[in-house]
């Protein structure tokens, strides 16, 4: 079935368009070949005045259901002694597949060079209605939630505060060379040597908790595109860098009940 996507806000992407969204994302792309995925772009004039690809996003139906995927479930627990006048509210971190089946926005990018700050919120807002509208066109191929994984903070060096406090001590590569060399799948593979009991946000170094589902520098864009669309922070953060899940029901962004 051909795409149904709003007349001049986005398209589906060719195989010509691969390399330069590669370029973007550091890692090489594929087209879809599941139904109800959908690799998109939006073209915008370039300097010589013809259209070029100058944003890209991903929907991808049930993720996790063909490889386990994991995130932090964030949670709060708290030790108290009246007696003593103690009361300690704890922040907490519990790895799970919590968010299993959901559709889910990926490898979204944009052309920095080509669009300025307010330029990239304006078309990775076209991005998400055109997913949106995707949604709503093959509801059948999708489950009830719909999530977001945005990037969270790094040093003035690349690296993740939260994967220095926390990762790194059950798996001493680098993340990035991890990611390039085994894809998306590298974290669920170094899940495997992650702790599966509850751990204590206070545990970590101050930078790691303090890193816990912020956004990184230069997400904020996207961030303000999702939240416009209806999509809200919904308690997890990813494994890599400690950076906020949006979500939301996808009947509630499509008009459903």
């Amino acid at each position: 079935m051909k795409p149904l996507l709003p007349p001049g806000a986005a398209r589906p992407a060719s195989a010509a368009d691969l390399p330069q969204l590669a370029a973007w994302l550091g890692r090489p792309l594929a087209l879809p070949t599941a139904p109800g995925e959908h690799l998109l772009v939006l073209d915008a004039p370039g300097p010589d005045g013809e259209p070029r690809p100058a944003a890209t996003l991903r929907l991808v139906p049930g993720i996790g259901l063909a490889l386990p995927r994991l995130w932090y479930r964030l949670g709060t627990t708290v030790h108290a002694a009246q007696e003593l006048g103690l009361f300690h509210r704890q922040r907490t971190l519990m790895l799970g597949h919590d968010l299993t089946g959901a559709s889910e926005l990926a490898d979204i990018a944009c052309d920095t060079a080509l669009l300025n700050t307010t330029a990239q919120a304006q078309a990775l807002a076209a991005l998400v209605q055109a997913a949106l509208t995707q949604l709503q066109a093959e509801r059948a191929l999708h489950g009830e939630q719909l999530i977001v994984e945005l990037p969270g903070l790094r040093d003035d060096s690349g690296a993740s505060p939260f994967w220095q406090g926390l990762g790194r001590h059950f798996y001493g590569g680098d993340p990035v060379a991890a990611r390039q060399a085994h894809g998306a799948a590298w974290r669920t593979h170094v899940a495997g040597l992650m702790p599966r009991h509850l751990l204590y946000a206070s545990f970590l170094p101050p930078a790691a908790q303090a890193a816990i589902g912020q956004t990184g520098e230069g997400a904020q864009p996207l961030q303000q595109a999702l939240q416009a669309a209806g999509l809200r922070d919904v308690g997890y953060v990813n494994l890599e860098d400690g950076g906020p899940v949006l979500g939301a029901r996808i009947d509630d962004l499509c008009g459903g009940g």
